[in-house]
């Protein structure tokens, strides 16, 4: 009678341990299904390097001791100064009016509205692509104005962005895919993954990466390209940084150097501008602010 308890005692620890160990399988298996699986490891990667990269540690604060103080309107006015909107945040603290009207030019080939400044990048971008893959790089969604941000807020619902804290609004934002990849989808594909990698190099950052959901308060899309020109995307594309953190990282009214940039933010009564510099973008930053990019030499 003993013996019998005995071994019903141990068959019943030996199939407790073989149910954990087929627990511990499965675990297992599913992470070498995570691991291995290819857009997984993709951004896994992507992170990792972003993390390790960190691009915004060579933006250096800088003393400028030769410049001049002139009025922004002066300023703008030289032939040798480009003005945009490149560098406009938008979001739900930083809002569009109902009246702002973006520089869109039509883009015939792919049907669709964008701002004029990243109309080029756009066309260089997709040609890359094409080298690479033989895909077309198609935008399902890019410049919106204003009412139809309002009309797709009242069908969306809480997915959609409000009036005004879309980026769409500006004609920088440009939602890409290509042939039976987009969406979620579009990083599963060699096109979209390469799309991630290179974008930077093109003025376009992925404006809602995967981990800056804490500030965007958008989850992670792959698929959004936003236009904020060179060398801002390849320092924010080279960082675990949003875009809203990279223009925090500018004092106002201080200088700062990349490669061969001066970096500035400044208010929009007098701007303080180096006695030398090669040529100069600016734009608005949305905040009351604007930031304006000097090129020091030509290469």
């Amino acid at each position: 009678m003993k013996n019998d308890v005995k071994n019903r005692k141990k068959k019943k620890k030996n199939g407790t341990k073989i149910l954990v160990l087929l627990w511990i399988l499965v675990f297992v298996l599913i992470g070498f299904e995570l691991v291995f699986k290819n857009d997984v490891k993709f951004i896994a990667l992507d992170y990792l390097s972003r993390a390790s990269t960190n691009e915004i540690g060579n933006v250096k604060s800088k003393e400028l001791t030769e410049v001049k103080v002139v009025s922004l309107d002066e300023f703008l006015g030289y032939g040798n100064v480009n003005v945009d909107e490149s560098l406009l945040l938008v979001n739900d603290k930083h809002k569009l009016s109902e009246n702002y009207s973006p520089q869109v030019v039509y883009h015939e080939e792919r049907d669709v509205k964008m701002n004029i400044c990243a109309k080029e990048s756009f066309d260089e971008l997709s040609k890359a692509l094409l080298e690479k893959t033989e895909e077309t790089l198609f935008i399902s969604s890019a410049y919106r104005d204003y009412e139809k941000q309002k009309e797709i807020k009242e069908e969306e619902g809480a997915t959609a962005q409000n009036p005004g804290c879309s980026e769409h609004q500006t004609g920088l934002a440009l939602d890409v895919f290509v042939k039976n990849f987009a969406g979620e989808s579009f990083i599963k594909s060699e096109s979209g993954q390469f799309i991630n990698e290179v974008c930077g190099d093109y003025g376009f950052i992925i404006r809602y990466p995967i981990f800056g959901e804490k500030k965007t308060g958008i989850t992670y899309e792959p698929w959004h390209l936003r236009y904020v020109g060179l060398p801002h995307s390849k320092i924010i594309s080279n960082s675990k940084i949003t875009l809203e953190e990279y223009m925090d990282f500018f004092e106002l009214g201080k200088y700062y150097t990349y490669e061969n940039y001066i970096i500035t933010r400044q208010n929009t009564k007098e701007i303080y501008v180096p006695e030398k510099f090669v040529s100069a973008d600016v734009s608005a930053d949305n905040t009351g602010a604007v930031v304006i990019t000097f090129k020091t030499t030509e290469n």
